[in-house]
């Protein structure tokens, strides 16, 4: 009887074993899950990827970092637009409570790298950022989202 159990135990132990080596050594790392990407900040070179992309409610709550962007646009209260167009952008939004932020004016041609949080253009969102609501509109009939900065750094500008 103890060579039987010593003999299920060893087969048990390897199928075990068998079950769990797939899994540790797997190349690919697990997709992340929507919470654990949400705290990544994502680096990008183009924005089209945002304003392109076919489901671009599904960067809304993400990090995303945008790098040397083309401002196409400008708004009389300081927040732009960066992208290739008037079809083809996504809205920069600076938060109302950021004196530093909202000091800074960039001009149409400046290159400009800016970090912050995707969120959903509404009215709403308008009323809830310095948004005006005409850009909050274009914003939420064009990508649908736009990008509500903590940081703005102007690489290249077109003012000397």
């Amino acid at each position: 009887m103890t060579s039987l159990n010593t003999t299920i135990s060893i087969v048990v132990v390897t199928f075990t074993l068998a079950l769990a080596i797939p899994a540790v050594a797997q190349d690919n790392p697990p997709e992340p899950t929507a919470n654990s990407n949400q705290n990544q900040k994502i680096e990008l070179i183009d924005p089209g990827k945002i304003y392109n992309d076919k489901k671009p409610y599904d960067w809304v709550g993400k990090s995303v970092t945008l790098k040397n962007a083309l401002v196409q646009d400008t708004n009389n209260n300081g927040n732009f637009w960066v992208g290739s167009d008037d079809h083809h952008r996504l809205l920069i939004v600076k938060p109302e409570n950021d004196a530093n932020l909202q000091a800074m004016r960039v001009h149409k041609g400046d290159i400009v790298t800016v970090s912050g949080v995707v969120h959903p253009a509404s009215e709403y969102m308008a009323g809830k950022t310095s948004a005006e609501k005409g850009s909050m509109n274009d914003a939420e009939h064009s990508s649908g989202v736009f990008l509500l900065v903590d940081s703005i750094n102007i690489a290249s500008s077109t003012q000397h």
